[in-house]
């Protein structure tokens, strides 16, 4: 799957059914999980996802999906996530 679907899926997920438009916070949250995707390994060079790679970062705890259906907490945002270069 390329960057551009992914990024808007993820967007969603992230939005659920509480926001009816992405905001800034659930575009960031997707940011975020697609760098723990590239930490893991499972973007290829054009930052599609290897959907074997995938697979198996979330069975070995590589990647918890958790973060991602945690991602809207009550915790403070940090900022820095912004800078990091994909």
């Amino acid at each position: 799957m390329n960057e551009n679907e992914y990024m808007v899926l993820l967007e969603e997920l992230i939005r659920g059914n509480s926001l009816s438009r992405p905001s800034e916070t659930t575009k960031m949250f997707a940011r975020m999980f697609q760098k723990l995707m590239i930490n893991a390994a499972c973007l290829g060079d054009n930052k599609e996802i290897i959907t074997d790679k995938l697979r198996t970062a979330f069975m070995n705890d590589v990647i918890d999906i958790k973060a991602l259906g945690c991602s809207l907490g009550r915790q403070k945002l940090d900022d820095s996530i912004m800078k990091i270069e994909l």
